[in-house]
C-alpha cells in the first residue's frame, strides 16, 4: 500500500472518526457482568454494541456484514465479517465490557468524561479495550479506499472479558459459521512496551485467585477477655500464606519453572531499554525498593515467575472503628500470576490441599470465589509474517518490531490457541506506558495510536 495515501487518510479522519466516536464509547457507562448485576437488563451493554455498528455503517464498507450472536442467558458477542479474497481468514480480537470506574481521577477528567490532555484520551474503556473495533475498521477501510484486496476479516468483539471470560468458549461455537478456521488470531487487548516501535507479546502469565477464609469462634471476643486462648485469624491465613510463598525472597517455588535462555536474553534487552526508568511507572514511595532492583531479574519476576497479591480481605474493619476484640474469621483475597505453560486448574488443587491440611489449631478454612485461567506463550513465527510486520514497524516507526513478556493475564490468548490449533496468535495493541487500565486515569496515547492504525491496516493488506 502507499504510505503517503495512508497518511493522508489518518490525517483525514483519525480525529473526526477515531478520537470522537472513542469519546462517545466512553461516555456509555457500560460495565463488565461481574460489576453489573443488571448487566443483561439495563440496556448499556445494548448502547454499546448499537453504537459500534452505527460507527460500522456509517463508514460504508462494501460488504462488511455484522452479526450480533447471544447464547441461550443472553450473553452478547459483537461479530463483523468482510469476506476478502479468502486467501487467508484473520480473526481479529477485541472486547466492549469495561472495569468499574473508581475513584481519584485527575482533575478535569473522569471515568465516562473523555478530556485529551497532552496527547493522552482519559476514560473508562479508552484503552482497554474500546479502541479496537474503531481502529480496525479505519484499518479496513484505508486499505479498501486504495483499492487494496484484503484477506478475510473477522471482528469479534467479546462483553465479558473483564469478567473472566465465562462464556466465551460457547459463544465462539455458536459463531462458528462466521469465524470458521482462523490462520491468524490477532489479539488487540495487548500492550506495547514503549511508543517508538510496534511491538507484540511473547509471554502472558496465568491467573489463580480465590477468596481464603479461616474462621475461629462464631462471634468476636473482647481481647482482654480471650487474648492468649483463641487464636488470631488474620494471623494464621498468613502462616498458611507463609507455606508457599518465602515471606523474606518472595518466591513461590510450588509454581516456578525453568525459564528458557531466550527469555533471560529477552529479559536482558528489554530491561536495557529502560535503563534506569524500569520501575518509574511504579510510583514507589522514597526509598522503597522493589523486590528485585536488578532491571532484568525484575522483568523475570513480572513476566516468567509466579507472584502472589493480597487484593482485598473482610473482616478487617476500619482502624477508626476497630474496638479491642479478637475477631472471629478474615477473609483474603489471593491473587497468584503463574508463568507460561503452568496449569491453573492443577496449580488450584495444589495449593487448596496445602492450605486445608494441618491448619494451625484445627481452624476452619473455606475456599470460594474460584477464578483460574492459564498463560500463554507465542510459538515461533514464520519467516515471511515476521518480515512483513518488520517492514510495517520500519516504515512507521523506523524501527524494528519488538517483543516483550506480559505480566498480567489474558487467558482469551491460551482459549484462542486451544480452540483454533493451526492459527498463529498474535498480541498486539495501542495501549502503552502509563496507560493506567483498570485503574484511575486511564487513558490512550493517540499519537502512537494514530500511526499504530495505519501499521495495522498494512499488516492486513500484507495477509493476502
Amino acid at each position: 500500500m502507499d504510505i503517503d495515501k495512508t497518511n493522508e487518510f489518518l490525517e483525514a479522519n483519525f480525529e473526526s472518526k477515531f478520537v470522537d466516536s472513542l469519546k462517545d464509547f466512553i461516555r456509555i457507562p457500560n460495565l463488565s457482568p461481574a460489576f453489573d448485576s443488571e448487566f443483561l437488563t439495563n440496556g448499556l451493554i445494548d448502547e454499546a454494541i448499537e453504537y459500534v455498528q452505527k460507527f460500522a455503517e456509517d463508514l460504508q464498507i462494501e460488504g462488511l456484514q455484522s452479526h450480533l450472536v447471544k447464547n441461550e442467558q443472553g450473553n452478547p458477542m459483537l461479530i463483523f465479517v468482510y469476506e476478502g479474497t479468502a486467501a487467508a481468514n484473520i480473526l481479529v480480537y477485541g472486547h466492549l465490557d469495561k472495569q468499574p470506574h473508581m475513584e481519584g481521577w485527575q482533575e478535569g477528567t473522569g471515568p465516562t468524561n473523555p478530556v485529551v490532555i497532552d496527547g493522552h484520551l482519559y476514560g473508562r474503556g479508552s484503552a482497554d479495550d474500546g479502541y479496537v473495533p474503531f481502529a480496525t475498521l479505519l484499518a479496513l477501510k484505508n486499505a479498501l479506499d486504495q483499492g487494496q484486496p484484503l484477506p478475510r476479516i473477522v471482528l469479534v468483539l467479546e462483553t465479558e472479558e473483564e469478567s473472566g471470560s465465562p462464556h466465551v468458549v460457547s459463544l465462539l461455537e455458536l459463531s462458528s459459521e462466521y469465524i470458521k478456521d482462523p490462520d491468524y488470531c490477532i489479539c488487540m487487548a495487548n500492550t506495547a512496551f514503549d511508543f517508538d516501535s510496534l511491538w507484540l507479546t511473547s509471554t502472558m502469565r496465568g491467573i489463580l485467585a480465590f477468596n481464603l477464609k479461616v474462621s475461629v469462634t462464631e462471634i468476636a471476643c473482647h481481647s482482654g477477655v480471650c487474648g492468649g486462648a483463641i487464636p488470631e485469624s488474620f494471623r494464621i491465613a498468613n502462616s498458611l500464606i507463609d507455606r508457599v510463598e518465602d515471606s523474606s525472597t518472595k518466591r513461590i517455588p510450588l509454581f516456578e519453572v525453568e525459564i528458557p535462555e531466550s527469555y533471560v536474553e529477552e529479559a536482558k534487552h528489554v530491561s536495557s531499554l529502560e535503563g534506569e526508568d524500569s520501575f518509574k511507572d511504579f510510583n514507589f514511595l522514597d526509598g522503597v525498593t522493589p523486590i528485585k532492583v536488578d532491571p532484568a531479574e525484575s522483568y523475570l519476576n513480572i513476566r516468567w515467575r509466579p507472584s502472589l497479591a493480597v487484593t482485598g480481605a473482610d473482616g478487617l474493619p476500619p482502624t477508626s472503628k476497630a474496638g479491642n476484640v479478637v475477631r472471629d474469621s478474615t477473609t483474603l483475597k489471593l491473587c497468584f500470576r503463574l508463568p507460561p505453560g503452568v496449569s491453573s486448574t492443577e496449580s488450584f488443587e495444589k495449593v487448596k490441599e496445602i492450605f486445608t491440611k494441618d491448619v494451625p489449631y484445627d481452624a476452619k478454612v473455606e475456599i470460594s470465589g474460584l477464578q483460574t485461567g492459564d498463560g500463554w506463550r507465542m510459538k515461533e513465527l514464520d519467516a515471511k509474517f515476521r518480515d512483513l510486520l518488520n517492514d510495517v514497524s520500519d516504515t512507521f516507526f523506523s524501527k524494528k518490531v519488538g517483543s516483550f513478556g506480559g505480566g498480567g493475564s489474558i487467558p482469551f490468548l491460551k482459549t484462542l490457541e486451544n480452540r483454533y490449533t493451526k492459527a498463529k496468535i498474535i498480541g498486539v495493541g495501542s495501549k502503552g506506558p502509563g496507560h493506567n487500565i483498570h485503574a484511575p486515569n486511564e487513558n490512550l496515547y493517540l499519537p502512537y495510536t494514530k500511526k499504530f492504525i495505519g501499521a495495522f491496516s498494512h499488516i492486513l493488506a500484507g495477509l493476502v
